[in-house]
């Protein structure tokens, strides 16, 4: 990456959990986006790098019972897929949690 790519791009946190973490290779990654950049975006970015992870993803949204947070906001309560990015946040991709 060139210097003037690097004013054009942010570096964003991403964080999954559950039975997601196998389709990512690890809980925690760092990604790099253009800058003014959505959640939509990064979407679109992990279906490239990690397709299965994106695959349980959109199922996941499309159910509703994937929880998508961003610097510890529920999307729902924010702007949903066109919430802005922000270099340095922290994405986090929790699927329900089952027990008794």
């Amino acid at each position: 990456m060139t210097e003037n790519d690097s004013y054009n791009s942010m570096q964003i946190t991403v964080k999954v959990f559950g039975g997601l973490r196998d389709s990512f290779q690890g809980g925690t990654r760092v990604l790099q986006l253009p800058s003014a950049a959505t959640l939509a975006a990064l979407l679109q970015q992990l279906n490239i790098d990690f397709p299965d992870l994106s695959e349980k993803l959109a199922k996941g949204l499309a159910a509703g019972y994937l929880n998508v947070l961003i610097n510890g906001r529920n999307i729902r309560f924010l702007q949903g897929n066109d919430t802005p990015l922000n270099d340095g946040d922290t994405v986090a991709f929790l699927p329900p949690v089952g027990g008794g």
